[in-house]
């Protein structure tokens, strides 16, 4: 698999597509589950942290390693055990939360289109689609979601705008919900919201532009943020945060209550049909960084062959949860208190290391030339 070198918009609609998509799914009910009507300014509270952490994460922390992902900095850090520890981690935990993520999808569709398929075929047809995207390589994968992202965000766009009028804005008090301790303690936790960051730890070396590095991490937050605050908004504004969701999402379950018009039949068919779009490119873009992760451990010319193998992998994993109560357990431990502990715990030490190590070495360096002098 050659990798294709990718502009600033691409770079930004790689990094939306996983927000995106979980936000279709159980992101904002998770958020309000938390935080009751504080949920607003927790996500506003939210955002300033992840800008805080972009900052120091993302932005000092990799000034000394220019075009250097995170496997690169591990290498310089600990060589190639430490390398391989790091990659075989990040490639397990999004192998599993896109399995998770899709079984919880699959489900969804299931229930509502699809009751009487085995659960495997609906898996079965997002992963061939996964399987051959990659197999054709990076540029379609890349593309593909620069077209599928904006679409989906306009889709949501529409749903929020025709969902105003459902808006009662006494419903944001009490200010601080359950306390503020869960507001602003407990609430960090939400800074999960921003997972789609932790593609940035691979981006680097795709880029065309490494010098719009920040421009883009920091037009990502801004749009996840915005669409967060709007997603969650509608559904603790418009309508009670203290039911229970049944259907595909909160947010399905929004379009289901909110008036189209005289003229619009079930749109929520159209709807579902974009997310479903959207879901497919979320696969394409995960596997693709999984797929770049493979081919850096073992220094391989071409991995395109084991895309299949892979996906193999998401489908044996989505097939394991028994029910939607052990998929939603799963969801909130994996993918919550997963990209944290990886994201903001793990990548972060291996990062400081190897910022520490890079100092101590050109300090060490400068002084041997001033020895000589």
């Amino acid at each position: 698999m050659n990798l294709t070198k990718i502009g600033n918009l691409e770079a930004i609609a790689l990094l939306l597509i996983v927000s995106t998509n979980h936000l279709l799914l159980n992101m904002p009910q998770t958020i309000i589950d938390i935080c009751g009507s504080a949920s607003l300014l927790n996500i506003i509270y939210s955002t300033i942290l992840v800008f805080i952490i972009a900052y120091i994460l993302l932005f000092l922390l990799f000034k000394n390693f220019p075009s250097c992902d995170i496997l690169d900095i591990s290498n310089y850090l600990g060589g190639k055990i430490l390398k391989n520890a790091i990659g075989i981690i990040c490639a397990i935990y999004l192998l599993s939360v896109s399995s998770v993520f899709l079984r919880n999808f699959a489900e969804g569709l299931k229930l509502i289109y699809f009751f009487d398929a085995p659960i495997i075929y609906i898996l079965l047809f997002f992963l061939f689609v996964c399987s051959i995207a990659n197999f054709f390589g990076p540029k379609t994968i890349i593309r593909t979601n620069l077209f599928i992202v904006p679409v989906v965000l306009i889709g949501l766009i529409i749903i929020f705008i025709f969902a105003i009028p459902n808006i009662q804005v006494e419903r944001i008090f009490p200010i601080l919900g359950y306390g503020a301790k869960e507001t602003f303690l407990v609430g960090i936790t939400n800074t999960f919201a921003f997972n789609g960051l932790f593609f940035v730890f691979f981006l680097r070396p795709l880029m065309l532009q490494t010098n719009k590095f920040q421009k883009i991490i920091s037009s990502s937050i801004i749009i996840t943020s915005i669409f967060i605050l709007c997603s969650v908004g509608i559904l603790l504004l418009a309508f009670p945060f203290i039911f229970s969701v049944q259907e595909i999402s909160p947010i399905y379950f929004i379009i289901r209550n909110i008036k189209f018009g005289r003229f619009f039949q079930r749109p929520e068919a159209l709807f579902v049909l974009t997310w479903i779009f959207g879901v497919m490119s979320y696969l394409n873009c995960i596997l693709f960084i999984v797929l770049k992760i493979f081919k850096d451990l073992t220094n391989v010319k071409s991995i395109k062959n084991l895309s299949f193998p892979f996906t193999c992998i998401i489908l044996f994993l989505a097939l394991l949860p028994k029910d939607m109560s052990q998929i939603r357990w799963l969801e909130d431990v994996i993918y919550k208190y997963g990209t944290l502990i990886i994201s903001f715990v793990l990548l972060t030490i291996v990062l400081i290391s190897a910022n520490i190590k890079y100092v101590i070495k050109h300090k060490h360096n400068s002084l041997e030339v001033n020895l000589q002098k």
